[in-house]
């Protein structure tokens, strides 16, 4: 399953950028990126897949003390469109 996770800091200091950091460069993910960007402004931006739900909560777990997260399930927008649509057509048969 692909999800789309947003990371901005927590309570920025120096110290805590570098301890981050450091874990960072140590950290085996649990999970597969497969595109993980920086933002200037601090934190980040990632597409990843996992298995389950219970590896993407490894995968932040880590981190807790340092970011703030949101992750959201993601598919492909062709695989979204028609279940969009087919909620439109149900609420449009509820009177």
């Amino acid at each position: 399953m692909l999800f789309g996770i947003v990371y901005m800091p927590r309570n920025p200091s120096e110290a805590g950028d570098k301890r981050s950091l450091q874990l960072f460069t140590s950290w085996q993910p649990p999970i597969e990126f497969k595109g993980h960007w920086a933002l200037a402004t601090g934190g980040g931006i990632a597409v990843a897949e996992a298995d389950s739900a219970e590896a993407m909560i490894e995968a932040i777990a880590p981190w807790g003390a340092y970011f703030d997260f949101r992750v959201e399930p993601a598919t492909p927008v062709e695989n979204a469109v028609p279940i969009f649509m087919k909620t439109n057509a149900w609420r449009d048969s509820v009177a």
